[in-house]
């Protein structure tokens, strides 16, 4: 073995060489041999086939078989199912049935199975080298299978050739190749010697990366040059990688700081700026007991820094609002300790939301079940009693049963628009048609008997969407505006309610005005809400005890279900409402 660099990178450069060569006359040939292969394959393929679509058709006699091998070139073989050779292009003229049961064949046996089979041997009948392919179908007489054959040796005899002139010229680009490295090895090594000699004369007291001398010190001293800016590259990689991350953490959706084992903020994003004395980046590198305002997240750092975990829920006020944080801590690092915060309000409100409405529900449910009880009882006294006598009470049963079915009604609507599930399946309907209809249901309310009605509604008006919650909405909205206008002036004059539907910027706008008792500017952004009502005389029947407050809410959640919107606007004691949908596309 060479002992110097230029002799073991000659030996090693011919190992190389000599193996790269090896390799690549291997795989070149087995893959000129593959390729061979699959190209004969095909052929063999699709000369069964017009084989098998000549007998879909007639029989084929052996001078027809002959004529039909000598023009594809290839050995055709009829044979049946139970291995008997039918017929065999090589056997004009013979007795086809003589030869050897052809069932064992592999080929055969596959096609049998799958439908086609392969193989390559020595052919028993004719005794040279064959491809074979068979293909199996079906006849009226049973199912036969059509081999067609192709010998090899020809196609062999061109791999052989092609096989040595692949492998002298694979020896001759070695030699060569050998021949060129020993040279480039040596016009490498020589520099380096000439820079090992320079190196011991002593260093500069700066580096400095020659440019003159010889080609190959130039190559070195740029190699050398080029390394070092890599390394400067990567540095500003690295410093990118950083930033980026720090983008990352000011960009997440909780709340992140990182305090390490000395108590000091490394990081913090956005989120803890309401928890904390100063801007997060400012406070990078300051104490986090001083620089924090909430004393649980003091607390969660102390349990970090003696390697436990912990959670803590707490409120904060920040200016005007009260918020709802959960801060976890978690061991990270060399003693350090990651803060994990997040805003918890609105899940807070939420929950308070979900069981408000319980509450509500079923105070409202509360009302009539007790004058349904009260008559009840009533009733089971009045046993003696005429019928006149008990008209009332089981009236007031009734009238409390209606308004408990009106009430479990709008839930179980708000409940299905709110959860996603359609009251009806969406259509193709004439939304013109449909405001006619709710307006003059309107009219019949005997609430709206001296109100002055305009209707501003072309005569049709394309819409696909959920008819039922649309005609809801509508329906909804004229209830309420027949409700406050008739509150304002009672059965005398004045009363003016207008309803128009028309097409502005690709979108359908529906609007409902009335010079009803208006709306408070404070009462009407809670007016959607569920159970919201301004007053208790509106009533669903005038009764006085008051409505329920779901139907704006059902107005927005059905709206909304379509994309659309809607918006309320009240002055002077006009109030409009005004649906936006957008049409479908």
């Amino acid at each position: 073995m060479p002992r110097t660099l230029a002799g073991k990178l000659t030996a090693l450069l011919a190992l190389s060489v000599a193996l790269a060569a090896i390799l690549s006359w291997v795989f070149a040939t087995r893959g000129m041999r593959a390729e061979i292969d699959d190209l004969l394959t095909d052929g063999l393929s699709r000369d069964a086939d017009a084989i098998k679509e000549v007998l879909d058709s007639r029989a084929l006699t052996s001078e027809e078989l002959a004529r039909w091998s000598e023009l594809l070139e290839v050995r055709i073989t009829i044979i049946s199912s139970d291995g008997t050779v039918l017929a065999d292009s090589s056997l004009t003229g013979q007795d086809a049935g003589s030869t050897d049961n052809h069932r064992d064949r592999p080929e055969v046996r596959q096609a049998l199975l799958e439908g086609h089979g392969t193989d390559r041997r020595y052919s028993e009948t004719t005794g040279i080298p064959y491809l074979y392919y068979a293909s199996a179908f079906q006849t009226d007489g049973g199912p036969l299978v059509v081999r067609c054959s192709l010998p090899l040796s020809r196609y062999y005899d061109l791999l052989g050739k092609v096989r040595t002139n692949i492998l002298l010229a694979h020896v001759l680009s070695g030699l060569a190749a050998v021949v060129g490295g020993i040279l480039g090895v040596r016009r490498v090594t020589r520099p380096i010697g000439e820079l090992t000699l320079a190196s011991r004369a002593g260093l500069p007291a700066r580096p400095r990366y020659p440019s003159g001398g010889s080609l190959e010190i130039e190559e070195l001293s740029r190699a050398m040059k080029e390394s070092a800016e890599a390394q400067e590259r990567m540095m500003r990689e690295l410093a990118d990688d950083r930033d980026q991350l720090l983008t990352v953490v000011q960009s997440a959706p909780c709340g992140l700081m990182l305090v390490g084992a000395d108590g000091k903020i490394s990081c913090a994003n956005g989120a803890f700026a309401p928890l904390l004395r100063d801007a997060p980046e400012r406070l990078e590198g300051a104490d986090a007991d001083g620089a924090l305002r909430a004393p649980e997240l003091i607390a969660l750092i102390a349990k970090g820094k003696a390697g436990e975990s912990g959670e803590s829920s707490f409120d904060f006020r920040y200016g005007a609002s009260e918020r709802c944080y959960r801060a976890r801590a978690l061991p990270a690092g060399q003693r350090e300790t990651l803060l994990i915060l997040d805003d918890i309000t609105e899940r807070r409100q939420t929950e308070e939301a979900r069981k408000s409405f319980v509450a509500d529900a079923g105070h409202e449910l509360r009302t009539p079940l007790a004058s349904i009880s009260v008559a009840a009882e009533l009733l089971g006294g009045m046993r003696d009693s005429g019928a006149d006598e008990r008209a009332p009470y089981i009236e007031e049963i009734m009238r409390q049963r209606d308004r408990m079915t009106a009430l479990v009604d709008d839930l179980l609507l708000l409940s299905k628009l709110e959860s996603g599930v359609p009251v009806s399946a969406a259509r193709g309907f004439d939304l013109a048609e449909l405001a006619r209809g709710e307006i003059n249901e309107a009219k019949k309310n005997p609430k709206s008997g001296h109100i002055a009605w305009e209707a501003d509604i072309p005569d049709a008006f394309a819409y696909y969407g959920r008819p039922e919650e649309i005609r809801r909405s509508v329906a909804n909205l004229l209830d309420n505006s027949v409700k406050y206008t008739h509150r304002r002036y009672g059965g005398g004059p004045g009363g003016r309610i207008s309803v128009s539907l028309r097409e502005e910027g690709g979108a359908c706008v529906i609007k409902v005005t009335d010079n009803g008792t208006g709306i408070p500017k404070e009462e009407a952004g809670r007016l959607f809400g569920r159970f919201e009502r301004l007053e208790r005389d509106r009533a669903r029947d005038g009764s006085g005890t008051g409505g329920y407050g779901l139907g704006l809410a059902i107005v927005k959640t059905a709206v909304e279900s379509h994309g659309g919107k809607v918006t309320l606007k009240s002055k002077d004691g006009i109030t409009e409402f005004t649906i936006t949908l957008p049409q479908p596309r």
